[in-house]
């Protein structure tokens, strides 16, 4: 269920350009950060991030593109994490569409919205995120691990991409685990068996309990690798033939209701 993140080649900068794409990135406007740094003026601001985006390769400076662009290469300091949260399709649409440098209006058009209803969606999901401006949605937006390299954010990456035939986000699971959090969704008619790969067997015994008998989530059953460095596999949906493990997997039991209750 998981998508590789792409990464970028590491990128630093030089310490002024990075402190105002801070700020930036928090949601200050350009004469706040001009007064805070000792700019003067806020054309000083704009040249900076004129350098930022030549910098970063970027044909031009788009704010919300160059606040996640200096998360992804490693020039800014990644915004501590917070608890994960779920956007529906369009909002998770729009945040990715600002991540990659798109405007509102070229959102809009690829969309087939009205500019009122694209706008609409950005300021409710801006109050979702808790967010004052754009690039500091994209902040906002790696805190709540919808964008960046955590597992939880590839999770949700690639139930969005199976669009039309997912069911609603209500029925998604957030599932805690000791090394941060993953994202499961119930089986479905066209979708009848889903999973989780997860590197740590203990790991996955608590994902297990934590999913089972749940609806959308039953009959689940772990398997095992058997080899090193390959993941274990939560699984629930349909379990027939044409699902069997993998060649690689084992089957394991998974914890029954009265050993998940006494764990």
């Amino acid at each position: 269920m998981t998508t590789p993140t792409p990464t970028l080649v590491k990128t630093s900068l030089p310490p002024l350009n990075r402190q105002v794409l801070e700020l930036i990135a928090e949601g200050h406007k350009d004469p706040e950060v001009a007064a805070r740094l000792g700019l003067g003026t806020v054309p000083r601001v704009r040249y900076r991030l004129d350098q930022i985006a030549r910098r970063f390769g970027l044909k031009a400076v788009v704010r919300p593109q160059l606040v996640h662009h200096g998360y992804a290469c490693g020039a800014l300091p990644s915004p501590p994490l917070l608890h994960p949260l779920l956007l529906d399709a369009d909002a998770f649409d729009l945040v990715r569409a600002l991540a990659a440098g798109k405007t509102l209006t070229t959102y809009a058009r690829r969309r087939g919205v009205t500019s009122y209803q694209a706008t609409y969606l950005m300021e409710r999901t801006s109050t979702r995120l808790k967010a004052t401006t754009r690039p500091s949605l994209i902040r906002h937006a790696w805190q709540r691990q919808i964008l960046g390299p955590s597992p939880f954010a590839a999770d949700l990456a690639a139930l969005h991409a199976q669009r039309p035939r997912l069911p609603e986000t209500g029925r998604w699971l957030i599932v805690p685990l000791l090394s941060g959090y993953r994202l499961a969704a119930p089986a479905t008619g066209r979708s009848p068996t889903r999973h989780l790969d997860i590197t740590d067997g203990e790991e996955a015994l608590i994902a297990a309990r934590f999913l089972a008998d749940r609806e959308g989530y039953a009959p689940l059953w772990v398997t095992q690798p058997s080899q090193p460095g390959r993941p274990y596999r939560v699984s629930w949906g349909r379990r027939d033939a044409a699902v069997q493990p993998r060649h690689g997997f084992a089957t394991e039991q998974v914890p029954g209701p009265d050993r998940r209750r006494s764990a």
